[in-house]
Order: structure tokens, then C-alpha cells, then sequence
């Protein structure tokens, strides 16, 4: 009934469009019309991704778009390129500092070094350190134990399995087995049943990374196309 009330202006509208396509068809040639068409459909396209096709609303990508311009003016790229240099600046200082009067190896020798020889360069290496990571003053670097009996089992620990590879678990039982049972008693401290399993990580940043993957997996699993992380 609503549509009935305006087929007059539909009508109007819908001649008015047959006329203009009519005068585009007999004004423009064939390669030029499918130009214009590609352009107007890569343009609409552009306008409709950038609308509805982004996790960011509108005002942040604008204020993103903004920023990008800004940091093309010769001016902030000019202090952008201060600032980074005088950081880098600082990082390598800091870097050769800490290894000054050390006569690096650049070629491999021509023949091998003794295994006295060899000890000795190792201590030379361990000479280079100069902050005293044992002090238990260093976060997120070493986690010394005060207890000089446990530095002495997990060196054994090394000494039993450092030839060992735990990505050939039918070579290693025995490392499959410890992590195996390592998974086990985590899932069951989070009281997970049978069907919760795991894997062992190197260390925190890649435990972090597998754990923001999982509830990522997770949600995607439960019908969140655009999970956060």
C-alpha cells in the first residue's frame, strides 16, 4: 500500500535514471564507460570498508588518518628522525660499553681450539658481564635461587637431558612423558577434566602469546568474529 501511495515519484525517478544512463551510454564510449564504473565501484567499496569493515570507530580512524598525514610533514619527520637516532644512539652506546676491549672473532679459526683453550675463552666471555644478575634485584631477567643445593640439581637436571630433542617425542619418551605429566598437574590445579590439554612453552613471552591464542581460538569457536586480544 506504501509503495502504491509513491509509484508516481517512483516512476519519475526510475525514467529520469533510464534518460541519464541513456545520455552516458550515447556520450561516452564503450572503454570510457567501463572505466567510470570500476572507479565508482572501487570508490564505493573504499567508502564502505572503511565504514563497517574496521574493528576502530570512525573518530579514531580519522584521528589515525590524521596523525599518519601529520608524520609526513617534513618537519615532524624531521624530529621523528631525531628522536630515533638519538635512541639508537643510546642503545649502541650502551651495547658496546658493556663489551669494551673485547677483540671480537670474525673468521672461524683454522683449526680447532683445545678444550683448555676452549674453557678459558668461555671465561673471558663471562668476564664481559658487569651487573650482578645474582643479586635477585633484576626483573624479568634471571630468578636466582638463594639455595645454592637447587642451582646444583637443575644443573644435573641439564646434565641428564641437554642432548635430549622434545620435538622427537618417540626418540625422548622421557621428555614427552615429563611434559605430559606437567600439563596433567597444571590442568588439574585449574580443575580441568580429562578433555583439557596443553603444551609446554620456552618461556613467559611465548606462554603469554599461545595464551592470548587461545581464548582468541576460543572466542572464534563460540561465533566472535572479531575477538580482542
Amino acid at each position: 500500500k506504501i509503495l502504491h501511495e509513491f509509484e508516481p515519484q517512483t516512476n519519475f525517478l526510475r525514467e529520469k535514471t533510464r534518460l541519464l544512463n541513456q545520455q552516458l551510454i550515447n556520450s561516452l564510449s564503450p572503454l570510457q564507460l567501463i572505466a567510470i564504473t570500476a572507479f565508482v565501484t572501487t570508490c564505493g567499496l573504499s567508502i564502505y570498508q572503511f565504514l563497517f569493515s574496521h574493528d576502530e570507530d570512525i573518530s579514531t580512524r580519522i584521528r589515525e588518518i590524521i596523525f599518519r598525514m601529520a608524520r609526513q610533514l617534513p618537519a615532524v619527520k624531521r624530529k621523528i628522525a631525531e628522536a630515533r637516532e638519538a635512541t639508537l644512539k643510546t642503545v649502541f652506546n650502551d651495547i658496546a660499553k658493556s663489551v669494551a676491549g673485547h677483540e671480537f672473532t670474525k673468521v672461524l679459526p683454522d683449526h680447532g681450539l683445545s678444550q683448555e683453550e676452549l674453557i678459558k675463552k668461555l671465561e673471558h666471555y663471562r668476564k664481559l658481564e658487569k651487573i650482578n644478575f645474582k643479586s635477585g634485584k633484576i626483573s624479568g631477567c634471571v630468578y636466582k635461587l638463594a639455595k645454592t643445593d637447587m642451582t646444583e640439581i637443575y644443573n644435573k637436571a641439564f646434565t641428564l637431558f641437554g642432548e635430549s630433542n622434545p620435538l622427537h617425542v618417540d626418540v625422548f619418551p622421557d621428555i614427552r612423558t615429563m611434559e605430559a605429566e606437567i600439563v596433567r598437574c597444571v590442568a588439574t590445579m585449574f580443575h580441568g577434566d580429562i578433555d583439557v590439554c596443553g603444551t609446554m612453552t620456552s618461556g613467559g613471552t611465548e606462554s603469554i602469546l599461545m595464551a592470548c591464542k587461545t581464548y582468541r581460538d576460543l572466542a572464534i569457536s563460540k561465533g566472535i568474529t572479531k575477538p580482542e586480544m
